[in-house]
This record gives C-alpha cells, sequence and structure tokens, in this order.
C-alpha cells in the first residue's frame, strides 16, 4: 500500500472509530418510574409490573374497563384518564373490596397480600364477580 492510500485508511479508520466510541456511548432515554398518586390500599412503592396486574385483573374479572373506576378526559382523539380522582363511587368501593380480600385471604387461607401485590390471594375478584361489575350472588346461581 503506497503512502496515499495508508493515509487515507488511517484517516477511515479514525473516524470509523470515532464515530462506533460515540455510538457506545450514547444510553438510551432513562425512562422515569410512573408516580402514583392517592394510594390508600396499593402501596405506592408498587411495581408497574404489578399495578397493571391488579387493574387488568379489575378489567377481566369484573368485566369493566378504565372508565368504570376512573374519570377521562378528551382532547381532540386523546383520552386521559384522571387516576388520583376519587369522585367515582366504582373507584372507592373497589378500595373496600381489595381490603375485605386481603383480610379474607390473611384470615382464611393465611396469605398475607400487601399494598406491593407480591403475592398472589386464594380469594380474587373474580370468587364472587365471576365478570360481571355486581357480584353473582349464589342463590342467584341456581
Amino acid at each position: 500500500m503506497d503512502l496515499p492510500n495508508k493515509k487515507k485508511f488511517l484517516v477511515c479508520f479514525i473516524l470509523s472509530s470515532i464515530t462506533l466510541a460515540g455510538i457506545l456511548a450514547t444510553k438510551p432515554p432513562v425512562r422515569q418510574k410512573e408516580t402514583y398518586t392517592n394510594l390508600k390500599v396499593l402501596s405506592k412503592n408498587i411495581s408497574d409490573e404489578n399495578m397493571d396486574f391488579v387493574m387488568e385483573s379489575f378489567n377481566m374479572q369484573l368485566g369493566v374497563n378504565c372508565l368504570f373506576c376512573h374519570i377521562s378526559k378528551q382532547k381532540g382523539y386523546e383520552m386521559t384518564f384522571d387516576y388520583a380522582s376519587d369522585s367515582l363511587l366504582n373507584k372507592r368501593a373497589a378500595r373496600d373490596m381489595l381490603r375485605m380480600t386481603m383480610k379474607l385471604n390473611k384470615k382464611y387461607f393465611n396469605t398475607k397480600l400487601t399494598g406491593t401485590m407480591t403475592t398472589r390471594g386464594r380469594i380474587w375478584c373474580k370468587t364472587c364477580h365471576r365478570g360481571k361489575p355486581v357480584p353473582i350472588l349464589k342463590s342467584s346461581l341456581k
């Protein structure tokens, strides 16, 4: 390889190395953990995964969606929720039901459910609700 080609190769190698080092040095943006507000039964330290589990359980086991407990606001095509608001009775009832299932699991199954929801209980929404927003009474199952 003659001298001009060696210089070109060296310059290309150095530029490529600097570019590669810059790419490797960049970090993906750190996703800030969602902070939950106005939690009264669930822990403020609940993981996103466990919060999703609880909310999806409500959706599936009661046959409802987020609007059942949370107020929505629509701006154009975008819909947002006011998760902290306690204005809907269903949200307050859900808290009472969650407290009740925690007590029942502890008393009858020796399973202590904490607000972080890292343990799953034997009694949960589906035990009584069976996919309906209002629990199905035993007398109505006959």
